[in-house]
């Protein structure tokens, strides 16, 4: 399960930045320092633009987001292993 927590955290930060690139390739340094302080602002803001085909989002976001919830789910599972006591 530990693999697994820490490919998912490695797909997120890769996803993230990538993104937080694009970002910064289109609307400049101050958003993407916004953006860098605030990540969520940064999936907000790929999820928005995802159908602009030249920024490229579509794989990157659903990565991004697949990565998370893989990261819920384990969170879900190893809490209820914990709570069962294995």
């Amino acid at each position: 399960m530990s693999a697994l927590t820490g490919i998912g955290e490695f797909l997120i930060w890769i996803a993230g930045i990538v993104v937080l690139w694009k970002l910064f390739q289109k609307e400049g340094l101050v958003k993407a320092i916004l953006g860098f302080i605030c990540m969520l602002y940064t999936y907000i803001w790929g999820w928005q633009h995802i159908k602009d085909e030249s920024l490229g989002l579509k794989t990157w976001m659903y990565v991004w987001t697949g990565a998370i919830v893989l990261g819920i789910i384990l969170a879900v599972v190893g809490g209820m292993q914990a709570a069962s006591g294995g």
